[in-house]
């Protein structure tokens, strides 16, 4: 069995992503972790062995009443709890993490942003740093959907091997929306061929067939990063798109076309659950 990491700070956000990934484990059959890092009063309590950090109890005494929450209305769910002193970004990055979970289910602040979002981390560094996948979740995504996905794509390898690290969460029983960004401005009779190819490879490697495209050129984002962002969300709405997988990695499918700021602002103005996979 696999796990999927949920890292709490007892926030309303971080009990919106634990609901989402206890919906998630219902169909995939998959353990949650729920984790919890200390950040604060560290250094007041360093040399002092005989006193307990009040805020360690607390922090149990919350992480017991959602556990209690999350199992009265996903009974059938496994839950384990996780505890550690440290900053969250620091944490994702050991090796065991990789070896012992799938994914990282976290949530955020949507429309006003992602920094600060668990104590003592900033969500993007985490979204940046994770060894595995990393599912972003916004405020108002209290209901698991998965009918539409949106990949981002630029024909790359590394695209293909996102959407595998997806389909343990989301099965293969869904539209995949493929988005493309003519930055080439390529003629539709090149790029037609192009996207029809790219398409019976990924029906031939993950199974999905219910596959469409859509195209927009550049001069579609009028040429500011923060319009080619905006763009994207635009897409999103339009197109009905329920979750949206991103590929992170040094040659990222953004950071080619727009530079990685273009990933930090959609990522500070998430509107549905953003999947970052991660390509070494």
């Amino acid at each position: 069995m696999s796990k999927l990491l949920i890292p709490v700070d007892f926030s309303e956000n971080a009990k919106i992503a634990a609901a989402y990934a206890a919906q998630i484990a219902q169909e995939t059959n998959e353990e949650i972790t729920l984790f919890h890092s200390f950040t604060s009063h560290i250094n007041k309590f360093a040399n002092a062995k005989h006193l307990v950090d009040p805020t360690e109890e607390e922090a149990h005494r919350k992480m017991e009443e959602l556990v209690a929450e999350l199992l009265q209305k996903y009974p059938s769910i496994k839950i384990s709890t996780l505890f550690t002193n440290g900053i969250l970004a620091e944490s994702l990055e050991k090796q065991e993490i990789k070896d012992s979970y799938r994914t990282v289910i976290m949530g955020t602040k949507g429309v006003t942003g992602l920094e600060s979002v668990l104590i003592g981390s900033n969500t993007y560094d985490v979204i940046k740093e994770s060894k595995i996948p990393v599912l972003a979740i916004p405020k108002n995504a209290v209901k698991f959907k998965k009918d539409n996905i949106g990949l981002l794509t630029n024909f790359k390898p590394g695209e293909l091997e996102v959407l595998k690290q997806a389909i343990p969460l989301f099965g293969k029983n869904f539209h995949l929306q493929l988005i493309h960004i003519n930055k080439s401005e390529l003629e539709i009779n090149v790029l037609g061929p192009k996207l029809e190819k790219w398409i019976a490879q990924i029906i031939s490697e993950t199974g999905i067939e219910d596959i469409s495209y859509i195209v927009k050129a550049p001069s579609y984002f009028a040429g500011s990063r923060e319009n080619i962002a905006n763009g994207i969300h635009t897409i999103i709405r339009d197109e009905d798109i329920d979750v949206i997988l991103i590929t992170k990695s040094r040659k990222t499918f953004f950071q080619n076309i727009f530079t990685e700021n273009i990933v930090k602002h959609m990522a500070f103005e998430i509107e549905v659950p953003n999947f970052f996979g991660r390509v070494d």
